[in-house]
């Protein structure tokens, strides 16, 4: 017997969209993020040094494998030219996208055309394309040729900008200076227009003002459909505008971003509770929230490029790794992540390099079990301890249970195992 009463059919996320600054998708949404770190570096040591074929192109040819793997939005590096460098305790790297100099769309993940090509054949395919948008900072020490003389009026230097500082705060961009804003605003409208782009993933949020996310996507003359936000900073900043409306609460912060900009925001609050690696802790994330619109805007990660490791690089070593889940704990918080409420973005090298197989399975039951970001669930978990739950579909039935760490043996009668990985976690549909 299953522990539901009859509950009043879900409204569609869908009903968001209605206005085209809400952009968050239609709630049945799985993105992959199609890069990682140590994919380009500034001597060619990279993962594709030895390689004919820029990462587009890669990402051409493996378009339809993506496609049937369940994914329905691949979120893409920044698109534009940087030709920054570093080089310190024997490493060396650069050109990532994250202290580009110029609107140049020919970047070292491929050209223009490349981009506009593989968006074409991703859309040819029934999925959409978000890029990684930097607004805010730059590195003096690695700028070549930029686009704004520094120092300058783009430039924050010792003043103040819309947001918060990156680091010292000396090479933030002043997007309150009409010459910056509408530069940004004629660079997305060319990823739109141009390139068939659906959407952003904004990077370090909290260096600026959310009204200038929402004033951007306002000004494309396209409408974009999916947008994420990266608030992640536990710590205060006094002229984060977020830490001056929301005080020292960080779920606040991150929810309220969300709220003020229209975009989705990435879950770092499930993300703190993954990398402790106890699955009693996973139901306090933003996407379990017992609120469902808080449900409906939050974007699930397990690692991304900045948190987790990339393949390795002679360059580079393992990549980044600043705040990476636990290795023993990772195919359960995908199993989380896929089963749960929220919009899961699920990592490259993950799925593509790790081998995590369970991942494609995951994900294709989701899809079949009717899974929405703002999803209704029951929780099971003080029963059985671990985590344990049922949710459901978004006609508000019933139509999945998962069981991570517990002693939950599924709902019964009328439900069948799907998938297991013994040990770690089992998931049941319903049969119906």
């Amino acid at each position: 017997m299953t522990r539901f009463s009859k509950r009043v059919p879900m409204i569609l996320v869908n009903r968001m969209n209605t206005n085209p600054q809400i952009t968050r998708g239609n709630g049945k949404d799985i993105i992959l993020q199609a890069f990682h770190w140590n994919l380009v570096k500034t001597r060619g040591t990279g993962t594709l040094h030895q390689s004919p074929k820029s990462w587009y192109q890669i990402l051409h040819d493996r378009s339809e494998e993506i496609a049937k793997s369940g994914f329905t939005i691949l979120y893409l590096p920044p698109p534009w030219i940087d030709d920054s460098e570093w080089e310190g305790n024997g490493k060396h790297g650069g050109g990532e996208g994250y202290f580009w100099r110029d609107f140049d769309l020919n970047s070292r993940y491929g050209t223009k055309e490349e981009l506009t090509s593989l968006i074409r054949k991703l859309h040819s395919l029934g999925l959409k394309a978000i890029v990684d948008i930097v607004l805010n900072h730059r590195d003096r020490f690695r700028m070549k040729n930029d686009v704004w003389t520094y120092p300058g009026p783009a430039w924050r230097v010792s003043g103040s900008d819309t947001g918060g500082a990156f680091f010292d705060g000396s090479c933030d961009l002043k997007l309150d200076r009409p010459e910056v804003y509408s530069r940004f605003k004629q660079a997305l409208n060319e990823l739109t227009n141009d390139c068939g782009v659906d959407g952003w993933r904004w990077d370090f949020v909290w260096g600026y003002h959310p009204k200038d996310v929402m004033n951007l996507i306002k000004d494309t003359t396209a409408i974009e459909y999916f947008s994420v936000g990266e608030y992640w900073q536990a710590a205060s900043i006094k002229d984060d505008p977020m830490f001056q409306r929301y005080g020292n609460n960080e779920r606040s912060r991150i929810l309220g971003w969300a709220e003020e900009s229209g975009c989705a925001v990435f879950d770092m609050i499930l993300k703190k509770e993954i990398n402790s690696a106890n699955s009693t802790n996973l139901k306090y994330g933003l996407n379990l929230s017992p609120n469902r619109k808080e449900r409906e805007l939050a974007v699930t990660l397990v690692d991304n490029h900045d948190t987790g490791a990339s393949p390795y690089s002679p360059s580079n070593g393992w990549g980044q790794k600043v705040w990476e889940c636990p290795s023993h704990f990772k195919s359960k918080a995908y199993c989380f992540v896929l089963t749960t409420p929220g919009t899961p973005c699920i990592y490259w090298p993950d799925y593509f390099d790790w081998g995590l197989t369970e991942i494609e399975d995951l994900a294709l039951l989701r899809k079949k079990a009717g899974i929405t970001a703002g999803s209704e669930w029951e929780d099971l978990s003080s029963n059985y301890g671990g985590f344990a739950g049922i949710v459901s579909n978004e006609q508000g039935n019933p139509s999945l249970a998962v069981s991570i760490d517990s002693s939950f043996e599924g709902p019964g009668a009328g439900w069948t195992k799907a998938l297991e990985k013994k040990g770690e976690w089992t998931v049941w549909i319903t049969n119906s």
